[in-house]
């Protein structure tokens, strides 16, 4: 089935039943309903200049209008780039520099703090949004005239390219990948026919919409199974403290939760709405974007009576696994690899491990990412037919169940998000005093991993005389979820022959100097 077969199919089958409610501002949308405002949109992109292949930026929050925007550029053909509105204006110039977008739309909160950043920005109006103002130039996505399927989907294919992503990486600048349309769809038909997802399901969206769990997991993978979505805001420690209650309301019997948000509702939820709601009328609950401990896992089935799924995937190559074994324990388990997609494990040498033999994951699967955007904006594509090397580590046993063991790439996975050490080592080494910096995770009960800067100081300096500084700078020129929680000095770092950091090395003697004292040597707020 074509991508244009699909969309329509999900429209015209699911047509009055509803796909969006928004939790924020009160409002409903059918199939039909917002087709339609999507198609409207998708001609006023083009009235506007955006044409089939061409890169739409967006820095807007968590919103039905966002969704509309990703369905508009979809149909028109268009590539959608969402940035997150919290990110540093270090990282926003350079995404807006690499991709090269046609359109840069964004809320109204933010447009002012974009202008003059790129020569056609426009503001979206969204409901209920505090703080801007409409300009002229501003879309009002209602107050569109209406547009047929022959106008708006002219230009829908199969082999256009739906998302521009930015994600950490091990590089120091944020990292673009893209994919193409019918791969994406292929994967979200596969993933959602072995978990049961279906018309039934209402799906809870507290995830941020800007990067691929809110984009695919909760939009684009609902909207081709005839399920609903329940729009809210981002989900914070704030709120989790009525977390529940606004599930309750919302009637989501779908969860999708990172292991960060498990960890807090556990520490933060002192009533007992959340038990009772999810043993009555939640169906599933998926769990996904990093790994999940064993005894968080645990704890969160125990008190909420829900069976956790967990699944493998990469923002390279969506979906890798599903969970479809209830009586596996292994810990790891993550699943067995979906139709169509193939696993195998290696050892150091490059050799074939046998069945249940620890080494690096390979895969082989039609869904992957076209390719990576380099920062002169053109895009290095991948071959789908060749193994992909995952960076990680884990086995694959006789019935094909997978089972994640660690990590080779040098990521910190704080909270769901992955995290460059090399981005906040750059930052820090442009502070005054500081001679060389690395950057190392540690073990943390809410978020995974937290993460730690350790710093080699210029002569004479002291770490307590000028940490304030340091902070500063950091807060300055790092995003929220880049900041580290502690800092550390050390005379010299444990180095290869080459010259090269040996984070191993560096992690485990922090975790034995942090162990050694009665309390952490500096430690600042999170």
């Amino acid at each position: 089935m074509t991508v244009r077969a699909a969309v329509l199919q999900s429209v015209q089958t699911y047509k009055a039943r509803p796909f969006l409610v928004d939790a924020i501002a009160s409002r409903e949308f059918s199939y039909g309903e917002f087709h339609r405002l999507a198609c409207s949109l998708a001609v006023e992109l083009g009235k506007r200049g955006v044409q089939p292949g061409d890169r739409v930026a967006m820095m807007l929050p968590n919103c039905c209008e966002l969704a509309v925007l990703y369905f508009a550029c979809l149909y028109a053909g268009a590539t959608s780039v969402p940035i997150n509105p919290n990110l540093s204006q270090g990282d926003l110039n350079f995404i807006l520099s690499s991709s090269r977008p046609r359109l840069l739309v964004a809320g109204r909160a933010v447009v002012e703090r974009l202008a003059g950043l790129h020569p056609n920005l426009v503001a979206l109006m969204v409901a209920n949004e505090a703080g801007g103002s409409a300009s002229e130039n501003a879309i009002d996505i209602g107050s569109l005239p209406s547009a047929s399927d022959a106008e708006s989907l002219l230009h829908l294919s199969d082999d256009a390219l739906i998302v521009l992503m930015y994600t950490s990486g091990t590089t120091a600048k944020p990292k673009g990948l893209a994919h193409r349309t019918a791969r994406m769809f292929r994967n979200a038909q596969a993933f959602a026919s072995v978990q049961g997802i279906d018309r039934e399901s209402r799906f809870y969206l507290t995830l941020s919409m800007a990067y691929m769990g809110g984009f695919y997991n909760l939009l684009i993978l609902p909207f081709l199974h005839g399920a609903s979505v329940v729009v809210d805001q981002v989900f914070d420690a704030r709120s989790s403290l009525n977390f529940w209650d606004r599930v309750s309301r919302s009637g989501a019997n779908t969860l999708w939760l990172a292991p960060t948000v498990m960890s807090v509702l556990l520490k933060m939820d002192r009533g007992r709405t959340g038990e009772q709601y999810c043993r009555e009328s939640i169906r599933h609950t998926f769990v996904g974007f990093a790994p999940l401990a064993l005894k968080v896992k645990e704890d969160f089935e125990r008190r909420y009576g829900v069976r956790l799924i967990e699944n493998y995937g990469l923002s390279e190559t969506l979906f890798v696994t599903a969970r479809s074994r209830s009586d596996y324990s292994q810990p790891g388990y993550v699943g067995e690899a979906l139709p169509g997609i193939e696993l195998r494990v290696l050892d150091d040498d490059g050799s074939p491990l046998p069945a249940g033999a620890d080494g690096e994951i390979q895969l082989l699967t039609p869904d992957l990412m076209a390719g990576y955007l380099e920062p002169d904006g053109v895009l290095r594509e991948v071959d789908a037919s060749q193994w992909f090397a995952t960076g990680d580590f884990g086995r694959v046993d006789e019935q094909g169940a997978l089972c994640i063991t660690g990590r080779k790439k040098d990521i910190i996975i704080r909270g769901g998000v992955n995290i460059s050490p090399a981005a906040i080592e750059e930052v820090l080494l442009r502070c005054a005093g500081v001679a060389d910096a690395a950057i190392v995770s540690m073990p943390h009960e809410l978020y995974g991993e937290d993460i730690v800067a350790v710093l080699k100081l210029e002569s004479g300096l002291e770490l307590e005389g000028i940490l304030n500084d340091v902070m500063a700078y950091c807060k300055a020129n790092l995003a929220a979820h880049q900041q580290p929680a502690r800092y550390l000095a050390m005379s010299e770092f444990p180095k290869t022959a080459s010259g090269k950091v040996q984070k191993s090395v560096l992690r485990a003697l922090v975790k034995e100097k942090f162990q050694a004292a009665s309390r952490p040597v500096v430690q600042a707020g999170a």
